[in-house]
């Protein structure tokens, strides 16, 4: 089975922080995967293709958001349209018209608005699929089992009531999944994606891995990621996030 990239954004700004991409570069990497022939698809439509032809869409990648910044909306929506590409944008559903205040934000970024409703709904029209990304953005792989499922099932109804779609696939906050958080996701989405820094082979569709465009986001062109010419490299900070992580638990 062949590989695909399934890229992780979050803010489209200028701020420099780990979670952002400037609005510059990320029109220079969608226009440059336009040039190298890459269909940008969401992640729902590049699942049923591995459903139903049993491997991944060729030539192809998939854009993801988390959170819904506004930014989002007015920086990353026009480079989509142009290239006539899809993405899939989760949402915390709690938070839409508000500011991503669920934790202390990451230095540099600061407290930045996200996308209301209507917004949604623009990126709806456009043809990006919206996901889910919890009520809260709790880390379901910590909260206790009586919150676990009101987190990852309560956040459709909004979503449905709202705009009219049924959210099909989900984001776990923080990249972070658990047994028992996968199981109760499975019950209610087609898909689900973390953080594991790697392109998708033949992984359970409820934990896909991506790859973080904080390792790419002064890089302008994508196309040796989407095609798996820098997978050593993913390899490489892989590891180092693996020893990071044990470090900090010692």
């Amino acid at each position: 089975m062949q590989s695909i990239a399934i890229l992780a954004y979050h803010s489209i700004d200028d701020s420099g922080s780990v979670l952002s991409v400037s609005p510059s570069i990320f029109a220079a990497q969608m226009g440059m995967l336009a040039s190298g022939g890459v269909k940008c698809v969401s992640l729902i439509d590049a699942v049923e293709h591995r459903e139903m032809h049993g491997d991944w869409p060729d030539n192809s990648a998939v854009i993801t958001f988390d959170d819904g910044f506004a930014s989002v909306h007015e920086h990353a929506l026009p480079a989509l349209k142009q290239h006539g590409f899809g993405a899939t944008m989760f949402v915390v559903s709690d938070h839409v018209g508000g500011l991503n205040d669920w934790e202390r934000p990451w230095p540099g970024l600061g407290y930045q608005p996200l996308m209301d409703w209507d917004q949604l709904g623009e990126l709806c029209d456009a043809g990006v699929e919206i996901g889910a990304h919890t009520v809260s953005h709790a880390d379901v792989s910590r909260i206790a089992p009586a919150r676990l499922e009101t987190e990852i099932e309560a956040c459709r109804e909004p979503i449905r009531t709202e705009l009219n779609v049924d959210p099909m696939t989900f984001a776990y906050p923080f990249g972070r999944v658990s047994v028992a958080a996968a199981c109760v996701v499975g019950g209610f989405y087609r898909a689900a994606v973390t953080t594991a820094l790697r392109r998708a082979r033949m992984d359970f569709a409820h934990d896909l891995p991506r790859v973080d465009m904080y390792y790419f986001r002064d890089e302008p062109d994508l196309c040796p990621v989407v095609s798996g010419e820098r997978d050593r490299y993913l390899t490489w900070r892989r590891m180092g996030r693996m020893v990071r992580s044990a470090l900090t638990r010692s």
